[in-house]
């Protein structure tokens, strides 16, 4: 289950990881789409399926963010889950509309602080729509998110022109800004990242302490037995380790995962607490 439109980061990661693991199980894996809510539609779907490893998720870290985000879940985050690992891990990128005139970071700062509450951000998730919150808390800057059912749907609209800028993962929009249609403004990792030298950090551009991941990883529904947990990790791993895998995943200005099972439920624990601060800090209220 890929939890947002077909074309985006986390449909990539899927259609770059599932066939060969449907190779090593020697299985058809189908994926399937179900777009809609931030990943909580298909995740619903997920929570409520036999834990029999048939029926697995690949969600983005808004998983740990839409507690904060919407009031009602229909599903128990950490309960209705079992957390199986990491797939692919990364920064997350300002992309900038050449079409819309901002090719670079210093021109969309600029021309937001010359006109408060103008410009507009795009979103695809809650991971974007919240580290841009935060860019915008630490920038200063007076813009407004505009929520997108998927990175697709709002590429379209940045290439367009119809939106100044967006957030979205650097492996999701790579091949447009290699070839100018798009432009990676800044990125919101503590240092500029090795695939992407030319693209400065978020606070290179004048929004301190932007320093934020996000990750695509696989989960199981709750209650899914340890070993079958451990044993699919470890095929996930088996894939990530290939030559051809590993280089297409660094091509794409991103770092492949492999954490054990109980290792990244630990994780899912930490980044409840610390996303439940930065809600608070940047005002966002559940919707």
């Amino acid at each position: 289950m890929v939890p947002y439109p077909a074309g985006g980061g986390t449909d990539l990661v899927a259609r770059l990881i599932v066939p060969r693991l449907a190779e090593r199980w020697k299985q058809t894996v189908i994926i399937d789409n179900k777009g809609g809510a931030s990943g909580i539609l298909g995740s619903e779907i997920v929570a409520k399926a036999a834990p029999d490893g048939y029926t697995l998720l690949i969600m983005t870290s808004a998983h740990t963010i839409n507690p904060f985000t919407t009031k009602t879940l229909p599903y128990d985050t950490e309960r209705d889950f079992t957390p199986i690992t990491p797939l692919v891990a990364g920064a997350i990128a300002l992309v900038g509309s050449p079409k819309a005139g901002f090719d670079t970071a210093e021109k969309f700062v600029t021309a937001a602080r010359a006109n408060p509450g103008k410009y507009t951000f795009g979103s695809t998730e809650n991971t974007t729509r919240m580290v841009g919150e935060l860019f915008r808390l630490k920038s200063g800057l007076k813009i407004e998110n505009v929520a997108y059912k998927g990175a697709a749907p709002m590429m379209q609209e940045l290439a367009g022109g119809h939106i100044p800028v967006g957030l979205t993962s650097p492996l999701t929009v790579m091949s447009h800004h290699r070839a100018g249609t798009l432009r990676m403004l800044a990125v919101s990792s503590g240092q500029r990242l090795t695939a992407l030298p030319e693209v400065p950090t978020m606070a290179e551009v004048g929004a301190p302490g932007v320093d934020q991941s996000a990750w695509f990883a696989l989960f199981g529904p709750g209650g899914l037995p340890p070993a079958l947990a451990r044993r699919i990790r470890d095929d996930v791993v088996a894939v990530l380790a290939e030559p051809e895998t590993l280089a297409k995943i660094r091509d794409l200005a991103s770092d492949p995962g492999g954490e054990p099972p109980d290792q990244f439920a630990q994780r899912i624990k930490k980044e409840l607490v610390t996303w439940r601060e930065i809600a608070k800090e940047a005002g966002i209220e559940p919707e």
